[in-house]
């Protein structure tokens, strides 16, 4: 009886004990499943919020390109429900903040707009999202046209007398409203090549590098500008010269020596290769005769009359249709029985920036030469008197410079008699012009700071000198830029404003306005009468403030 009792016991216990057990699986099992979804559930809600943030809630329609005083609508499609709080926001390119800013209520979410005034307007439109607790935004980019079409005022070639081979540049000057206008360039050029060249640029003074042109002759090109669908047109025809840098030729028939109370005659000869264009006769710093002439060779027989007893200097300047200077120098001398010597350079063959040896060579014997006097170009390099009973030195060094040089000789003997004698020494010119001075309203320009001046017209001045002399006939190039521009927007041509007797030493110079801001200035193009082109200066700096 009590073995059956301890069996049912036993077996109730173990029934319980396994249903307990099944219990508790069963629960942990549930709370396992129950922490599966809420992380699927979880990871879901994730990517479903990151998949529809990246989803546009609305799109804009708007027209691209319109005119300005004209009536356009903007509108707001949104692209699922929940969307509120729209914002429409305008902005002119040349504005830093938005303008306008226009709310929409209601559906349908749109407003009509005019924009009064031309220009290229940034248009935002934000929207929040009542679903996702965010906002959103969407941009888009209105081109206003003006109604009157881009006008070409006025049209240069820059230089205004191209020659072979050089850079021509077109300005053209354009009165527009539009925020941007289309330029286009055809036409032939004198070698027989087309140009066909378009750019689209803000309207005002435009720039446009034409292709070196290799040929002399006549070039005709046809210039538009055009804004949407409106246009303006224009026809500029322009020369291309042929080099000209041969000076013209000078032929004096004098003599050195004239007898005292006799008369002062000779006769000049110019010729030109290409065109002669006037000419100026000094005698001892009084000019006796000039004129302008024309064609290719001039002759003329010149009188001067009777001159007191003693040196008398002859100066004759003469240029040719491109500016070409030619000059003549020669002293001569009035008085009784003059002394007979000859002037000798050498080396023969002189290079520049060596020395060579001036020498008097005495074509009489038994002389004693009290005074000697040394001349290059008219100027005294050196002067020799006799002293403690030696006489003067016949000879002196000179240092030679590029170009053709006058070599003159003046010299005095014990008996009271002097005498003059000249040659002419011609050195190869390989070097450009030397830079001396870049000038703004009279303020020299440096490359470490500034020079500083007034808003207004700015008057530009460089002045550079070269032995053999300096060519007028070529004109520089002033070049400016903005601090702000990575180009050069102003491209003038510097005219000669003076030039000393020998034309060796020249001041060109040019007038334009300036504005406030921080510029880069630089000139190119200045040449010698021989073609060499003056070293690049570098950039110099100008301050209007």
């Amino acid at each position: 009886m009590k073995v059956l009792d301890f069996k049912r016991w036993f077996g109730l216990f173990v029934k319980k004990t396994s249903n307990h057990f099944q219990q508790l699986a069963t629960h942990s099992f549930y709370l396992l499943f129950l922490l599966v979804v809420f992380i699927i559930i979880l990871l879901s809600s994730c990517t479903s919020n990151q998949s529809t943030s990246n989803v546009p809630k609305f799109s804009i329609v708007y027209p691209e390109k319109t005119f300005a005083n004209t009536n356009v609508t903007i509108s707001v499609q949104p692209l699922e429900p929940g969307l509120t709080n729209i914002r429409i926001k305008l902005k002119n390119a040349d504005s830093q903040v938005y303008e306008e800013e226009i709310r929409v209520y209601k559906y349908p979410y749109e407003i009509p707009w005019v924009f009064k005034k031309p220009g290229i307007y940034s248009l935002v439109v934000e929207g929040y999202s009542i679903s996702e607790n965010r906002w959103y935004t969407a941009n888009g980019t209105i081109t206003v046209y003006d109604v009157i079409p881009p006008i070409i005022e006025e049209v240069r070639i820059l230089p205004e007398r191209p020659y072979v081979g050089d850079e021509v540049m077109l300005q053209m000057k354009v009165k527009s409203q539009n925020p941007i206008v289309n330029y286009y360039i055809d036409g032939k050029t004198s070698d027989s090549l087309w140009i066909n060249q378009t750019l689209v640029e803000k309207a005002g003074y435009v720039y446009k590098k034409l292709s070196p042109i290799n040929s002399a002759g006549k070039v005709e090109l046809f210039l538009k500008t055009a804004a949407y669908n409106m246009e303006d047109a224009t026809k500029v025809t322009f020369e291309v010269n042929q080099v000209d840098r041969v000076k013209p030729v000078i032929n004096v028939f004098t003599k050195t020596f004239y007898p005292e109370n006799s008369d002062i005659s000779f006769e000049v000869k110019f010729f030109d290769d290409q065109e002669l264009s006037s000419y100026q006769i000094e005698f001892d710093g009084e000019v006796i005769e000039e004129g302008s002439i024309r064609g290719k060779t001039f002759e003329k027989a010149v009188r001067i009359g009777k001159r007191e007893l003693g040196t008398h200097t002859l100066n004759i300047n003469v240029r040719d249709k491109e500016g070409n200077p030619a000059y003549y120098s020669k002293r001569i001398y009035v008085g009784s029985a003059a002394l007979s010597f000859d002037v000798e350079v050498s080396p023969a063959n002189l290079t520049a920036g060596g020395t060579a040896v001036i020498a008097l060579v005495s074509q009489e014997t038994n002389v004693k030469y009290t005074k000697i006097v040394f001349f290059v170009d008219g100027k005294a390099i050196d002067t020799s008197i006799a002293s403690e009973g030696k006489e003067a030195k016949r000879f002196t060094l000179w240092d030679v410079e590029e170009g053709s040089h006058i070599i003159t000789i003046y010299a005095e003997s014990d008996d009271n008699r002097g005498g003059i004698a000249e040659t002419i020494a011609s050195v190869p010119d390989y070097n450009g012009p030397k830079f001396i001075s870049l000038t703004a309203n009279d303020v020299e320009l440096k490359k470490d700071k500034p020079g500083y001046v007034f808003p207004g017209l700015v008057t530009f001045k460089i002045k550079v000198y070269d032995p053999g002399g300096v060519n007028t006939g070529v004109k520089p190039r002033l070049l400016i830029r903005e601090n702000n521009f990575d180009y050069y927007y102003k491209d003038l041509l510097m005219e000669a404003e003076e030039i000393s007797s020998d034309g060796k030493t020249v001041v060109f110079s040019v007038t334009t306005t300036m504005g406030l801001g921080y510029y880069y200035i630089t000139v190119l193009n200045v040449q010698d009468l021989s073609g060499n082109v003056m070293r690049d200066i570098g950039t110099f700096l100008l301050y209007v403030q």
